[in-house]
């Protein structure tokens, strides 16, 4: 009969990405054990390098996939590769980018060679080992935060100021969702999105410091706004556009202080 176990094989991927930011020179050439996934009661592990490129605004990374084929393995590598470039949204508050295959970053390298300036973020040890170590237990213990993460990265990368409110609220709603406590909460209001980031906000900001969803009447306009668009109750005007243009930054700021606040608070993983 046959063999029903299934053959893998590593392979080794190389992927540039894209972004306003800069390894420290500590960071170049090295190599982290990063991207530990469980099948079948097996563990399967990435060694990934990541390395300077010599263009501003590119970071180019290794790093080895556990596949049954090539196209498997770039299929795999990409989600890998996606969600390491979520977490580096986060630890920098810059959106990162990726491109697979190489061909299809022709144009970004295109445009990033005739920046005439450049102010890159300096990427640290500290905020690489985050990601790196933090990756494959975010994947077994929080996907929804990893989910989060996708969102903002999302919202930071977006040309459409509609979609980019959009995205940043998704953010807060998606944590709010996961990370509220529901013994604070009334029974009958524990399904409400709108209860649910109250409890949220006030456990990690209890003194008010997120002005952005500090105010119930902006939050019910948040919502609202999120509410129309998603669900296209309203028509779209300029004057919707400007409106949810006004909210894009205050949203991103608020976003980006809920997902921080989560991380420190609630991100630990006790296996260590």
């Amino acid at each position: 009969m046959p063999s029903s176990e299934v053959t893998t094989h590593q392979f080794n991927i190389h992927a540039l990405l894209y972004g306003p930011i800069k390894p420290c020179p500590e960071l170049d050439r090295q190599r982290q054990r990063v991207l530990k996934s469980h099948s079948q009661g097996e563990d399967f592990f990435t060694e990934i390098t990541l390395l300077d490129h010599r263009q501003s605004g590119m970071m180019q990374v290794e790093y080895l996939v556990t596949a049954r084929s090539p196209n498997s393995a770039e299929r795999v590598g990409a989600v890998y590769l996606s969600q390491l470039c979520d977490l580096l949204s986060v630890a920098t508050r810059c959106g990162i980018r990726f491109y697979m295959p190489d061909d299809d970053a022709r144009d970004e390298r295109i445009q990033q060679s005739r920046r005439s300036t450049t102010v890159d973020r300096i990427l640290t040890v500290s905020e690489w080992e985050w990601v790196t170590g933090n990756l494959a237990f975010f994947r077994r213990k929080h996907p929804r935060f990893l989910a989060a993460a996708s969102w903002y990265r999302k919202g930071l990368l977006g040309k459409d100021a509609l979609d980019d409110f959009c995205c940043f609220w998704r953010v807060i709603e998606r944590l709010a969702a996961s990370y509220f406590d529901k013994s604070k909460v009334s029974e009958s209001d524990r399904g409400r999105a709108k209860a649910q980031i109250s409890q949220l906000l006030a456990d990690l900001f209890p003194s008010g410091g997120l002005p952005a969803l500090g105010d119930e009447e902006l939050v019910n306009r948040f919502y609202k706004l999120r509410n129309d668009l998603s669900h296209g109750n309203v028509p779209i005007t300029v004057e919707l556009i400007d409106q949810a243009t006004s909210y894009v930054q205050p949203m991103a700021d608020a976003a980006y202080a809920v997902l921080d606040a989560i991380r420190h608070k609630s991100l630990v993983d006790s296996s260590e």
